[in-house]
């Protein structure tokens, strides 16, 4: 059943995996084996597969490399909303206990009262003791916020946009405190987001990668 409900001609890739990278979408699909080629790592030779499960539906992938025995990592958003708490959250404190009960059978009462109302900081350890790694926002945010302005910037002015548009990659430009976060995403959709992670990627060269990247780069790394 999983196979036929989850497993499409690119995911298929898995089984045939030393180590596995969980992602949402392209753009990190495109990102993460750049960045990791940057830190020395050739995911292929290690038998690595960055693979996009097309949202953040992560569950159903994670019990099914636990049961096969593939040492996997998860990389996922934060997603701030505009009122209430980030949907990473509440993603991480599930796939946390998918995990758990994947991996011992069952929640133990010590982590089910430590996931009952946990402070950010707390919950990013336990899961990252699970190879669940979120960022800070949303992928393209966080690599303009961390110092890849400039690589960003050349890779908006590929595509030719409106004065009004352009207009607000210069200010972002001139001034990267000026970020509008939902513009600047539009702009990036227009595009598409895997055709600029692509465009993006080409740019990369030995760049730090972003934390929850490069940490869950070695965690599967560590374990093949």
């Amino acid at each position: 059943d999983d196979l036929s409900r989850y497993l499409d001609v690119t995911r298929a890739e898995m089984l045939f995996a030393r180590g596995v990278i969980l992602v949402e979408g392209d753009a990190e699909r495109f990102l993460v084996p750049a960045f990791a080629a940057g830190m020395d790592v050739s995911l292929d030779h290690l038998g690595i597969t960055v693979c996009s499960v097309a949202g953040t539906n992560f569950n159903p992938y994670a019990k099914f490399l636990t049961a096969l025995g593939i040492p996997f990592s998860i990389i996922t958003d934060w997603d701030i909303p505009e009122t209430g708490r980030p949907y990473g959250f509440n993603r991480a404190k599930k796939l946390i206990r998918t995990i758990e009960t994947a991996t011992q059978g069952d929640v133990s009462e010590e982590l089910d009262e430590a996931l009952d109302d946990p402070e950010e900081d707390d919950l990013r350890t336990l899961a990252g003791e699970r190879g669940i790694f979120l960022n800070q926002d949303t992928l393209e945010v966080d690599l303009f916020r961390g110092g890849f302005q400039e690589m960003i910037i050349e890779t908006l002015r590929e595509r030719s946009f409106n004065a009004t548009r352009s207009g607000w990659i210069d200010e972002w430009e001139e001034d990267p405190e000026t970020l509008d976060r939902e513009r600047f995403l539009s702009l990036v959709e227009s595009i598409g987001k895997g055709r600029f992670a692509q465009r993006l990627a080409s740019r990369l060269d030995d760049e730090q990668a972003p934390a929850c990247i490069r940490d869950a780069i070695g965690f599967v790394v560590a374990r093949v």
